[in-house]
């Protein structure tokens, strides 16, 4: 893995979308890579931060709280409180 592979894989891995083989690599790599990799890191993990405040919180759709309640009911096994 190179530099420019490293930094694309810390994209991913700042926002959580890597499985678990890619995380076992990208630590290989991250140790590999040694200071650099944590400037690459904090870099993107300061430009995710930026975006995420940039962003206006929308309200939910009103199906979206019944699907949820009904996935945790569901969930339960159909036993209400």
């Amino acid at each position: 893995m190179n530099s420019d592979d490293f930094e694309n894989k810390a994209r991913l891995y700042v926002l959580g979308a890597m499985d678990d083989d890619e995380l076992v690599e990208f630590d290989r790599q991250r140790h590999a890579f040694g200071s650099e990799a944590e400037r690459i890191i904090q870099e993107c993990e300061r430009l995710n931060s930026m975006f995420a405040l940039s962003l206006r919180p929308t309200p939910p759709k009103p199906a979206t709280k019944q699907r949820l309640l009904d996935m945790v009911h569901a969930a339960l096994g159909g036993a209400k409180k």
